[in-house]
């Protein structure tokens, strides 16, 4: 009974001051940020463009202290979210520019402001009120009143509808507003500002030339898996990567032929990444704001049930899906949506190490030529079934949207 009066106190205190804040007037500036207070992602750089273009003042929103003063050191506006600006900025801002929830900036001040959300992937996995299993179920689809009073009181962030999504495509597109519960006209086509910043600005400077060269590597391999949300609700979470990899051999492996592994863990389990260090050529970068500076770098991707692939389509790495925990994983995390069980594969499905280990040492080397005439075949028809808008410049597109506000 407690802890549903504590609910039902929190409940009114946030819908209150939430109401209150769409009394405050409004003016012409974008209040920007990232989830995890990070300063990635599609949010970062469309943020990094305005600074260039001034089309409109830009200010970043962050609770992470060294983001912010990193920022600033750049000749960046950027506060703290708590600070007295950056609540000044949250409650008179026009619009709000994020990749996940408002709550990216401050979840309580964005009424009465245009809320786009950039969001952080394409939807291959359930995401929102489409999520049909898992332990994420009852903050979409509650039953009982403790049920509904808990969301209702704990997730009020994800239950605010944003004004505005971008879409690279109409399967996208519709699965954003079946997810979100809202309209197809409130979708902007065109490409994703993550995938196209580094195409608009080149940058003269490769990171990952730096690495191979550190490391003395001739190529690399981005290891990237998806969040397993079945930990989300666990009170201690094990760490299924150690049972998975053996990183002793692999490390050996990837000395002798001047290979880099860069393992990129999600950033709601970024911490198992600490337990596997001090292996030679295997580099945790979980820590990373974001890994586009050198998605396109790339020479192997090799990820589970990640939509990160599907940015990957545009770049010229191989894709590998090493889903070692299949049957697990598909019943206790979210489902995957319907149309993804009929899409070509963009890359080979392996769900044993020693598979993977074999397919390293072929890969590469391109011996399976039918095979990769096949996966080729296959990207080419998913990147028109996730990028058909990507012809449209993204940020033309942004532009034109908040200087017709």
């Amino acid at each position: 009974m407690s802890q549903f009066i504590a609910n039902s106190i929190k409940y009114v205190m946030t819908q209150s001051v939430y109401f209150l804040s769409g009394l405050t007037p409004r003016t012409r500036k974008a209040v920007m940020g990232c989830y995890k207070n990070k300063f990635a992602d599609n949010s970062k750089y469309l943020f990094l463009h305005w600074q260039r273009t001034k089309t409109i003042r830009a200010i970043w929103i962050s609770g992470d202290g060294d983001v912010i003063s990193a920022l600033n050191q750049q000749g960046y506006e950027a506060y703290h979210r708590w600070s007295a600006k950056g609540i000044y900025h949250a409650l008179t801002a026009e619009f709000y520019f994020y990749t996940s929830y408002i709550g990216d900036i401050n979840q309580y001040f964005a009424k009465g402001a245009t809320k786009v959300n950039l969001w952080h992937g394409s939807p291959l996995k359930r995401i929102e009120y489409d999520i049909n299993n898992g332990p994420l179920l009852t903050i979409y689809h509650p039953k009982s009143l403790s049920e509904k009073l808990n969301s209702a009181s704990l997730y009020h962030q994800q239950k605010v509808k944003p004004d505005h999504m971008i879409a690279p495509s109409d399967l996208v597109a519709n699965l954003f507003a079946s997810a979100f519960n809202i309209n197809l006209n409130q979708m902007l086509n065109c490409g994703n500002p993550r995938t196209d910043y580094y195409s608009h600005y080149p940058e003269s400077n490769s990171l990952a030339d730096e690495l191979k060269q550190i490391n003395h590597a001739d190529s690399i391999i981005l290891y990237a898996p998806s969040w397993r949300d079945a930990s989300a609700l666990a009170e201690k979470q094990s760490n299924p990567y150690l049972q998975a990899f053996d990183f002793e051999l692999l490390s050996a492996y990837l000395v002798a032929n001047k290979q880099l592994f860069l393992l990129r863990l999600h950033p709601n389990e970024a911490q198992l990444g600490n337990d596997i260090s001090n292996y030679p050529n295997i580099i945790n970068i979980s820590d990373w704001q974001d890994t586009y500076e050198i998605i396109n770098e790339v020479d192997l991707l090799i990820t589970d049930y990640s939509s990160l692939y599907i940015d990957m389509l545009q770049s010229q790495a191989d894709i590998v899906f090493y889903q070692f925990d299949q049957q697990q994983y598909s019943t206790d995390s979210r489902q995957c949506y319907n149309y993804a069980a009929s899409i070509p594969a963009a890359g080979r499905v392996i769900t044993e190490f020693s598979q993977l280990m074999a397919y390293l040492a072929t890969s590469l080397d391109k011996n399976d030529a039918s095979q990769q005439a096949e996966h080729k075949k296959n990207r080419a028809e998913l990147s028109q079934l996730y990028w058909q808008y990507q012809h449209i410049n993204v940020f033309d597109c942004l532009d034109e949207f908040v200087k017709a506000k």
